[in-house]
């Protein structure tokens, strides 16, 4: 745990020396084999009729049996003193950085490329919480919730979901704009919840450019630009002077980059610059870097839906594919949810 001390002279005391995170692993093996998954053969029954007999060819796939890995985490249940003294679950947060900086460390020895940290966020829905005394007994303290923060699936009619469908086949076919910035954005999403902060961040500002510099040409298609022209300038223009310039003058408010207390400002400290710190300084970013990307994406997106609805008189075409199109928007639910027995 390096140097940092307990933050009471009293835990000190108690724990004696500096503090320590315990790691033990399990295995224990599952149904799969490595060149086998356990489902095949009823999957396949279930999709062609395939019976099975003893002697299944599906048999020869059988050999080295997959497993899963469990871990234990155990640390003093006492604040040091770099530690954050809000955080209820410090003891969990500590056990999770000495177990990646381990898993780290070991991929890097073992020149073994598919070892990675991992984020809470990977984690199973819940964890289980203990409590191990002086003695050495073990006490359950019960489950931990692990995804909070988990955006909601609304419940949508198979016919609403087949005509959202429908419809972003054909804008993905089509190359409908921004159709590209929502697959990053979704890709950028996904990442960060299976806790790769850098790719999520990298992946936010790819969205973060492709709806700049597409909704850039939309409005300068608006004014009458030819097409030709368009693509010119789209090849030629830096992106801080569309920023600052182009985009500044189409659509009016304020885009002063150093402005954290607005949304363009707080969009190129929190992602564009965080961005540049990862790809030019090979920062490593953690979860709170990527929350902070994600905020700053969408505090820009919607500070351009504020634009444009301002000025959609000069601009019907831009505001128009921005602001109504159904891809672009998460569904809404048009069906009634299950009641919930009140319990109170």
């Amino acid at each position: 745990m390096g140097t940092a001390p307990y933050m009471l002279e009293s835990d000190a005391a108690l724990f004696g020396g500096p503090a320590t995170v315990r790691i033990r692993f399990i295995n224990r093996h599952i149904a799969d084999h490595k060149f086998l998954p356990a489902n095949l053969a009823g999957a396949l029954a279930e999709f062609y009729g395939r019976e099975q007999s003893n002697a299944d060819t599906l048999d020869a796939g059988k050999g080295i049996q997959l497993y899963e890995q469990w871990v234990a985490l155990e640390t003093p249940a006492a604040l040091l003193s770099t530690e954050n003294a809000a955080d209820g679950m410090y003891a969990f947060h500590r056990g999770l950085a000495i177990l990646n900086l381990f898993l780290a460390s070991y991929g890097i020895a073992r020149w073994d490329n598919s070892m990675r940290q991992i984020s809470s966020r990977e984690l199973r829905p819940v964890i289980m919480i203990g409590r191990l005394n002086l003695e050495n007994h073990w006490e359950e303290r019960g489950l931990m919730l692990m995804h909070a923060d988990a955006r909601e699936r609304v419940p949508i009619s198979v016919a609403a979901i087949e005509a959202r469908v429908s419809d972003t086949v054909e804008a993905i076919l089509d190359r409908k704009p921004f159709v590209n910035t929502i697959q990053w954005q979704a890709r950028a999403e996904r990442r960060k919840y299976e806790g790769d902060s850098a790719d999520a961040i990298v992946s936010f500002q790819v969205a973060a450019e492709t709806l700049l510099y597409e909704l850039w040409a939309l409005l300068l298609r608006d004014t009458g630009m030819a097409e030709a022209e368009i693509d010119e300038r789209r090849t030629q223009m830096p992106f801080a002077s569309l920023i600052k310039r182009e985009l500044a003058q189409h659509l009016g408010g304020s885009w002063d980059l150093t402005d954290l207390g607005r949304p363009v400002g707080h969009y190129w400290a929190n992602l564009y610059l965080l961005r540049n710190k990862i790809t030019h300084g090979g920062y490593l970013p953690h979860d709170g870097d990527a929350e902070s990307a994600e905020s700053a994406y969408f505090g820009l997106d919607e500070f351009l839906d504020d634009r444009l609805k301002a000025v959609s008189s000069s601009y019907p075409g831009a505001s128009a594919a921005k602001l109504t199109a159904s891809y672009l928007q998460p569904p809404i639910s048009d069906v009634e949810r299950p009641l919930v027995a009140d319990d109170s």
